[in-house]
């Protein structure tokens, strides 16, 4: 086992929202596919539809994000939020890229809320080349920070919550091939 890899992977939480940073032309890591397929809804920039179909399990759901995106807005989704306030675990999977890092130290007031109630843990996750990565302890006020030391080659996840839920959202029987869009 690689000495910077925790063990056992992570797990997604009901209410938890992941965010994931990862490059279009890569394959998923081990770590990013665990996620992928433990959440309950997978939003995702379109620009990585073929690995989201690739990794989601049957039965699983996702949709696109928009396909504009305001260059000053919060780089997380206000559905991401509705999502995981409802007690869902949401990933929400970015293309890497210089826009989105400028906008992830933007918080939308749901998080800011939950910051100042004293109840929201953050996780962060700088994943290097090899499928390798390592978890630091982390707020909402490192955010800025740990962009900004973070280099071109490192990719972040950001774990946030859970928010409110402490159990898993209802389930609802519905068929559909996964992939809303």
């Amino acid at each position: 086992m690689r000495e910077d890899r925790p063990s056992p992977l992570p797990s997604v939480d009901p209410g938890q929202i992941w965010l994931i940073e990862h490059d279009p032309s890569a394959v998923l890591g081990a770590l990013d596919r665990a996620v992928l397929s433990r959440a309950n809804v997978v939003l995702y920039d379109r620009v990585l539809a073929a690995l989201v179909s690739q990794a989601l399990p049957i039965g699983a759901y996702a949709e696109p994000l928009p396909a504009t995106v305001p260059l000053a807005g919060p780089a997380i989704a206000a559905r991401a939020l509705e999502f995981a306030i409802g007690g869902w675990s949401v990933v929400q999977l970015v293309a890497a890229g210089p826009a989105w890092r400028a906008r992830l130290p933007v918080l939308p007031p749901a998080l800011l809320q939950a910051q100042r109630s004293g109840a929201l843990p953050v996780r962060a996750i700088v994943k290097t080349a090899s499928d390798r990565y390592r978890e630091l302890d982390s707020s909402l006020d490192d955010i800025a920070e740990l962009v900004r030391e973070s280099g071109d080659d490192e990719l972040l996840t950001l774990a946030f919550g859970p928010f409110v839920a402490r159990q898993a959202a209802q389930a609802h029987a519905f068929t559909a091939n996964g992939l809303a869009g």
